[in-house]
């Protein structure tokens, strides 16, 4: 691994100290990698999301519309519900 060097604001330091002294993480270096991770995770996540988006509310040929449009508002709904949270 590799080091790098953050300035933070005071309260951003004692929170991250907090974190760090409830248990969770062994160092403030573990909780920040913990953070990219999650970020990561996410805009995965998001990108996976637009993906099947796109492809739900693209027109198909194979299907009835009626199927589509069904199988298309049942993956905004959840999509929606998911960004709610």
């Amino acid at each position: 691994m590799v080091s790098l060097n953050i300035a933070v604001p005071e309260s951003a330091k004692e929170f991250i100290e907090g974190q760090v002294a409830a248990g969770q993480f062994r160092d403030t270096a573990e909780y920040i990698l913990a953070l990219v991770e999650a970020d990561r995770a996410r805009q995965s996540g998001d990108e996976i999301e637009t993906k099947l988006l796109q492809g739900l509310r693209s027109p198909s040929e194979l299907m009835p519309d009626q199927e589509w449009d069904d199988i298309r508002r049942a993956g905004e709904q959840l999509v929606d519900e998911k960004r709610r949270r």
